[in-house]
């Protein structure tokens, strides 16, 4: 990620066409790396792809996603954008403190608001992931749990590939 954006407002950045714009654009947004505590941004996109105002956050996150509490999230951004992009769609972005990897409770993160966002018909962009040294997209194999040496999947969205 070279050609990263000056820091910016969320209407202001171009819009997203693909998961790697939406990484440069949380890049601009997010300034230099550092997070002081685990963090849950969202931002809605209208169907246009445009950010819209304002980004919003949930503070002091717990460690591992809870699916009850993902289910009330996607439920609300369901009530913001729509059944299946009607009204645009959800983008989130799992920050924390630290220079560790990214690990299977992060992980646990992406694979719950998936999960919801898939249960609900939520149209919702690849979920990203951010500490103190690197921004990146939760790639397919990372929503894969592993389960004593074997593979169980949570199915991606319907939407996942063309975004």
């Amino acid at each position: 990620m070279t050609d990263i954006p000056t820091l910016g407002l969320p209407h202001e950045m171009p819009a997203i066409r693909n998961s790697d714009d939406l990484c440069l654009c949380w890049r601009a947004l997010m300034g230099p790396l550092g997070f002081s505590r685990p963090r849950l941004w969202i931002a809605f996109l209208e169907p246009d792809n445009m950010m819209t105002v304002p980004l919003t956050q949930i503070e002091d996150i717990p460690r591992t996603a809870d699916s009850r509490m993902c289910g009330s999230l996607l439920e609300m951004c369901r009530h913001v954008v729509g059944r299946n992009g009607a009204g645009g769609s959800v983008a989130m972005l799992l920050t924390r403190p630290g220079r560790n990897p990214m690990d299977d409770s992060d992980r646990s993160w992406a694979r719950c608001l998936t999960s919801a966002g898939d249960h609900l018909s939520v149209s919702m962009w690849p979920v990203h992931f951010a500490n103190d040294v690197e921004l990146r997209v939760f790639a397919p194999h990372d929503l894969v749990a592993r389960l004593d040496g074997v593979s169980i999947g949570n199915r991606a969205p319907a939407n996942a590939g063309t975004r």
